[in-house]
């Protein structure tokens, strides 16, 4: 009896309630919500942030509200300040303050910093844009947008205002792409491309470049920005009038930067058309994705023109390029959007490309020039304007 009873007494001791308290030790914090809504005008939403760790004391945490590609002042208002947690309290809430407007941007985020001791935690907050996009605007040549935007900044822009092509921002592409190992562009394409203002020139604030039949040969204009401007995320404006006719294919499109690194080749690098037009079809607008998820896929879309043709008039070719997710815009109306709501495997669009602009003569796409196509045939592009 004695024995049953010291063991009883010891095994009190070893209990854990009779233990003193372990160490506070502080592994991480999270949020209830890693999206705050934006909204039309200033205003104040609350995030409740939790403590992980062993937490056996009470504890108090700095935070500051620190900004990202959400602009303290003009998004977001920057804030600092103290929370405290303990055992019975591991949740604490802090108000920020949105500074929301009616105009269209890309997506936004901020970070909230916690500091534990000699520790720093970062959760990124993002603010997707909840915003329409403005009407058009009207000329007598066809439709336009301005030039500047409220919420965003101009980081690329070609008018085409000089004598000839502005070589800082552009190169020439030559041939017809066999010495780049793609014989006929990868398209099965009949032009081939030179760098001679019969074939592109500045005129009148506009590029042309132009598709020219010689002895059934052709010839035509392709330029790139490849190593000189590549850029990631943005509203893109490309206000052109195209060509038309069987065999005619002018385009205005881009290509991930790392397409030339090895493993990295198309479609592992992404194509992003903003801008198609097969000349059989000539009031047909075609915008497409190419990329490689477990093999090559593409998505696709087109809008049609309710009357004429892009040979009429200028027209605004417009893509709103966020993060996991690219709008494609005819005249500021919206005919495509691609998501990356699925996490596909190998979504190469969160990464800088570079823009092409050329016109194809024949090609698998729009077959080849037949006795109804006239030649010469233009495309005027009369400014790109990118903002952020």
């Amino acid at each position: 009896m004695k024995n049953i009873l010291l063991l009883s007494f010891f095994s009190l001791l070893l209990l854990p309630g009779c233990k003193e308290d372990e160490p506070t030790v502080v592994s991480g914090f999270f949020t209830d919500k890693i999206t705050l809504t934006e909204g039309a005008a200033k205003n104040n939403q609350v995030i409740t942030v939790n403590v992980t760790g062993s937490i056996n004391s009470i504890i108090r945490v700095l935070y500051q509200i620190k900004e990202g590609t959400a602009k303290a002042g003009a998004d977001i208002t920057t804030a600092e300040g103290e929370l405290e947690f303990s055992k019975g309290k591991l949740s604490a809430d802090i108000a920020i303050e949105i500074l929301g407007d009616t105009h269209l941007e890309l997506g936004e985020s901020f970070d909230i910093v916690f500091t534990s001791g000699s520790s720093n935690f970062v959760t990124t907050i993002e603010i997707p844009n909840d915003d329409s996009i403005e009407d058009i605007l009207t000329a007598d040549d066809g439709f336009y947008t301005p030039e500047t935007y409220p919420s965003m900044e101009a980081v690329f822009k070609d008018e085409f205002e000089g004598a000839q092509l502005n070589t800082n921002q552009w190169t020439y592409e030559l041939g017809n792409g066999c010495s780049v190992g793609i014989c006929g562009w990868g398209n099965n394409e009949l032009e081939t491309y030179t760098n001679s203002t019969e074939n592109l020139k500045l005129e009148n604030g506009k590029m042309v470049i132009t598709a020219r039949e010689f002895n059934d040969s052709y010839t035509s204009a392709r330029i790139k920005t490849q190593d000189k401007i590549e850029l990631k995320f943005g509203r893109i404006d490309v206000r052109a009038k195209l060509p038309k006719g069987q065999g005619i294919w002018p385009a205005i499109w881009m290509l991930g930067e790392n397409i030339d690194v090895a493993g990295s080749g198309w479609p592992i690098c992404g194509e992003i058309d903003i801008m198609e037009v097969v000349g059989h079809r000539p009031a047909e607008l075609v915008g497409t994705v190419h990329y490689n998820s477990d093999g090559y896929k593409y998505s696709s879309s087109s809008t049609t023109l309710s009357s004429g043709d892009f040979s009429d008039k200028f027209h605004v070719f417009s893509l709103v390029w966020d993060k996991n997710k690219i709008t494609w815009y005819l005249d500021n109306k919206s005919f495509k959007e691609f998501s990356n709501t699925a996490n596909i495997a190998g979504y190469p669009f969160n990464k800088p490309f570079f823009f092409i602009m050329n016109v194809a003569v024949g090609g698998n796409w729009p077959g080849s020039p037949d006795a109804t196509t006239v030649f010469p045939q233009e495309m005027f592009v009369d400014y790109i304007r990118v903002f952020q």
